[in-house]
């Protein structure tokens, strides 16, 4: 059967059942194909794209009436904004002349379904036919090769990755949904994407139900000018990923019994004569604040090691992949970030699994070895737990700055570290959005070269000097 044949039937056997406010629903078309039996695994859905370009990807669903489409291409323009489109093959095929437009103004194509549906309630024979019958339109009609399919809601199945995997695609769900459809304002909009925007963002929206993504495309390009990013397309963005697919070898730990013989190598300091110690930094911050904070101490030519709540670095791996760009070194804060003393062998033991391995899929390289506790707390037989899995040193510290406590002046946290610091000391500040650390970091890092301390990471104290162990 000749292509537009092909379209001609599907388009006779559409039946329109009702009108809702913002779109028509469609019933779902259903014609004669043969589907094969899943030989390939479901991949799962791709929400960021781990990436330490500061670029991010602007996604539509589904086409609007042409006017509103008109509108959107032309904001996009005037904002110089390449975004990407998940096109419904129906509709492709009813207006052929507005996705030319659309890959004519530099915007990239992909799978929408067929029927623009939602994946909840489709088989995996249902979810492969629309995404198979969509690829179709756009390869017969447009001589595109879909490369990503996404549904109506932007969620995703298991059946329908499932299906996608069989036809060489990847289900796209987002980073960033401001959820359009609730009819929020452009100002509301831009505010939640300001909010949540990252590296390697994926933002959904959608091109029919809220006229206020119009007014919102000049606002969103203003904004993230000011925060330096960059738009592309999906294609454009997932070619920046620093992951290569290889699978990375993490430090191996594992969770096992231990006994009293299990000797823990728990460092609160340095041994040494020379002037040197190191910097640390606890916990996870947002994207802006980390960046001052790394450029301060690029400015001083510092270099630190930061121990992460891998929690955080889950949901914002390219994060801690920048850190480790900038020359920094990285270890674990666990994942929970909860008191060991307050959890069970198997809790504990688990918590320090999963943040090696989160570690390791961030920086797509092995973290440090090493494991520092939520608030410093450690006991010896939680040191014994911990050991027992594998971690080389438990890493205390000897001055705690209390940057984080906001309840006291910034003078106090600089003296906290000045009075009690000497050659070998640990000092431990913080990552956090709500802290000191900013405001105090630069008269530290000068006054400690101005009394001619050199400052390391903690790797490099541990190649030279021995280490005070927490138990002397």
């Amino acid at each position: 059967m000749k292509f537009y044949s092909f379209i001609s039937s599907i388009l006779v056997s559409m039946v329109l059942l009702a009108a809702c406010q913002d779109e028509k629903v469609i019933e779902t078309v259903k014609p004669s194909l043969e589907i094969p039996k899943a030989s390939l695994p479901a991949l799962p859905p791709l929400t960021t794209v781990q990436t330490t370009n500061p670029s991010i990807a602007l996604t539509f669903n589904g086409l609007a009436d042409d006017q509103t489409m008109m509108e959107l291409l032309d904001a996009l323009k005037r904002s110089n904004i390449t975004a990407t489109f998940f096109v419904p093959g129906m509709q492709a095929a009813e207006n052929p002349e507005l996705i030319e437009t659309i890959i004519d103004a530099g915007h990239s194509v992909q799978n929408n379904t067929l029927n623009l549906v939602a994946p909840d309630k489709l088989s995996y024979e249902d979810a492969y036919r629309e995404i198979f019958l969509a690829d179709q339109v756009l390869r017969d009609r447009f001589s595109l090769d879909p490369e990503y399919v996404r549904s109506k809601s932007g969620d995703s199945t298991e059946y329908f990755e499932l299906a996608a995997s069989q036809l060489d695609q990847r289900v796209v769900t987002s980073t960033i949904n401001p959820k359009d459809r609730m009819m929020q304002s452009a100002e509301e909009m831009l505010a939640y994407i300001d909010r949540f925007v990252s590296r390697g963002a994926i933002i959904e929206l959608n091109t029919y139900l809220n006229p206020e993504i119009i007014p919102l495309i000049d606002l969103l390009a203003e904004r993230m000018n000011d925060r330096k990013y960059v738009f592309s397309t999906l294609e454009e963005l997932e070619n920046m990923s620093y992951v290569t697919g290889r699978t990375i070898p993490s430090n191996g730990l594992k969770e096992q019994s231990f006994d009293e013989a299990t000797q823990p190598k728990v460092i609160r300091q340095f041994q040494t004569d020379e002037r040197k110690v190191a910097l640390t930094f606890d916990d996870w911050a947002s994207e802006t604040r980390t960046l001052e904070l790394l450029d301060v101490l690029d400015r001083y030519n510092v270099k630190a090691t930061f121990f992460l709540i891998t929690r955080g670095v889950e949901q914002n791996p390219q994060l801690a992949r920048l850190i480790l760009e900038r020359g920094h070194e990285i270890a674990s804060h666990s994942y929970h970030h909860q008191v060991v003393t307050e959890m069970t062998t198997d809790e504990l033991q688990q918590d320090v699994v999963r943040s090696d391995e989160i570690l390791t899929e961030a920086l797509q390289e092995k973290p440090l070895n090493y494991f520092r506790p939520a608030q410093g707390i450690m006991t010896d037989e939680a040191a014994r737990v911990i050991t027992a899995t594998g971690v080389d040193y438990i890493m205390l510290y000897d001055i705690a700055s209390w940057d984080w406590n906001m309840e006291i002046e910034p003078e106090e946290v600089y003296d906290r570290i000045m009075t009690a610091v000497e050659p070998g000391s640990i000092i431990t500040m913080h990552l956090l959005d709500e802290s000191h650390t900013l405001d105090v970091l630069p008269d530290v890092i000068e006054t400690l070269h101005r009394d001619g301390y050199s400052i390391q990471p903690i790797s490099k104290m541990l190649e030279k000097e021995g280490a005070v162990n927490d138990s002397e």
